[in-house]
């Protein structure tokens, strides 16, 4: 099954702007995906897991039944790329901050191998709670002495953060198992961005 991601739609839109959206036969929308159309006040349909969002990001009634239950494959799907994505800032970040490059090169080979959600967590996930996805993403000072890496760092923090708060919605409709693997996941999503803020935050005192 294909997923269609937000990078997808950013992609298309950047392009030509869209007020209508219609989901591929057989697809289905990841969580922030379908956050990027509510925001972006595209309607759409085709959506097997929620109803469509009306031209105002209003729920359409009529539309596809939200009591199907959450499908994980698409957390899966999103924690790939950003796997990837972890992966290069880690050899971007070698011999810069090494600390940060260990870091986001183990969650991220972890992400980025992962087939099934239980691939995606370190511990067995406890609670069902909702999580505290990410803040905003810290600001680089604008100085010659502070490494580019360190705005990459602001950069995947604030992807983190979107995908993590789009997940973090989509766990409060979540089944009891799905809702701690979701919760588990964003958790360690927040403590990634923690590492990177606090990176972020000690290259602008050395300037």
């Amino acid at each position: 099954m294909h997923y269609v991601t937000e990078d997808e739609l950013r992609e298309a839109y950047s392009k030509e702007p869209f007020g209508t959206y219609e989901v591929p036969k057989g697809a289905r929308l990841t969580p922030s995906a379908r956050q990027f159309l509510i925001d972006f006040r595209v309607a759409f349909d085709g959506d097997e897991q929620t109803p469509a969002p009306g031209a105002h990001g209003q729920v359409a009634k009529g539309m596809a039944s939200a009591k199907q239950p959450l499908d994980l494959g698409a957390l899966v799907h999103d924690a790939n790329l950003l796997g990837a994505r972890l992966r290069l800032l880690a050899r971007r970040s070698l011999g810069i901050d090494n600390a940060v490059a260990r870091q986001a090169e183990a969650v991220g080979r972890r992400w980025q191998g992962a087939t099934t959600p239980a691939d995606l967590v370190a511990d067995k996930p406890k609670a069902e709670g909702v999580s505290d996805p990410p803040g905003p993403p810290p600001q680089p000072a604008f100085d010659a002495g502070v490494h580019p890496v360190f705005f990459e760092m602001a950069y995947v923090h604030a992807q983190l953060g979107r995908y993590a708060r789009a997940w973090a919605k989509a766990q409060a409709g979540a089944r009891p198992e799905d809702a701690r693997t979701i919760g588990a996941w964003v958790t360690e999503a927040a403590r990634v961005c923690e590492v990177l803020e606090a990176a972020v935050e000690r290259a602008g005192e050395e300037v």
